[in-house]
């Protein structure tokens, strides 16, 4: 018996090497999402079109500029998570290690979007979204497969945590559709008269039911709802500033499908918790 014991203990303590390897990856998560700021500051100070704001060429149905603030809110809450989930004696090591891999991804990510927008700014960045939510993905899995001891964390943990994915989340499941529309219109797709037309409503088609999905499949996670319905919302004033009255109405209602969506969601997440 002793000897099993002695098997069983070994074969379940921790490589210092593993441990070391862990640590460095909340560490350089840290790191990344600081970076994330200081890339972003950078950009502003000395950035070239990206940082035009109403740039020429650009679809009719991409949000106007101050509608982008929401990164300082992503980037801030992204920070903090990080910061949190560093020290060694906050709960669930095991999932806050599994969970630093794809953020320190996304963070990353962040940083070689903004690269990419100044250098080619055209179908780079939606591959580096791809990419984003890709990693995204990843750790919304990670976190709903441990929902359950996720909700046993402090008010300020789970918040961050959740924060961080859902407006991540959000934002970027529009961000790639708006972006495939940049890219279409760069390679001399009509952005007015009826293809024009045509071809961002059918963007604006593929961001709802993005949204709509991702509202279920979150179970109504507020951040998700609040980032996603902030850039349908965006979409539909830049369109509507633009003088596309048709494209603002079709973003608008991908607007109210998310809003409905989430009232639904929530409302049965309400009776399940009262059965």
């Amino acid at each position: 018996m002793n000897g099993q014991r002695r098997s069983y203990m070994a074969s379940h303590t921790l490589d210092p090497t593993v441990t070391d390897n862990r640590v460095a990856v909340r560490t350089a998560l840290v790191v990344f999402a600081v970076g994330q700021a200081v890339a972003s500051g950078l950009v502003s100070a000395f950035g070239g079109a990206f940082t035009t704001a109403n740039r020429p060429g650009e679809p009719l149905i991409v949000p106007p500029g101050p509608a982008f603030s929401i990164w300082n809110v992503i980037i801030a809450i992204s920070i903090a998570y990080s910061i949190w989930a560093w020290p060694h004696r906050q709960p669930d090591l095991d999932i806050r290690n599994r969970l630093a891999t794809p953020l320190l991804m996304v963070t990353a990510g962040f940083s070689l979007w903004l690269v990419a927008a100044e250098l080619e700014p055209v179908w780079t960045t939606l591959f580096v979204f791809i990419g984003l939510f890709s990693s995204l993905l990843w750790g919304l899995k990670i976190a709903r497969q441990n929902r359950s001891r996720i909700s046993q964390w402090s008010l300020l943990g789970r918040s961050l945590l959740w924060g961080t994915l859902g407006l991540y989340t959000g934002w970027t499941s529009i961000a790639i559709w708006l972006n495939l529309a940049t890219g279409m219109a760069s390679s001399g797709a009509p952005l007015t008269g009826t293809a024009g037309t045509l071809g961002q409503l059918a963007i604006l088609l593929g961001a709802t039911a993005t949204a709509a999905v991702f509202v279920r499949y979150t179970n109504g996670l507020t951040p998700y709802a609040a980032a996603a319905g902030w850039a349908l919302g965006g979409a539909a004033l830049g369109a509507y500033a633009a003088g596309a009255n048709l494209l603002a109405a079709a973003a608008a209602a991908g607007l109210t499908v998310v809003l409905v969506g989430f009232a639904a969601e929530q409302l049965r997440r309400r009776r399940v918790a009262e059965a």
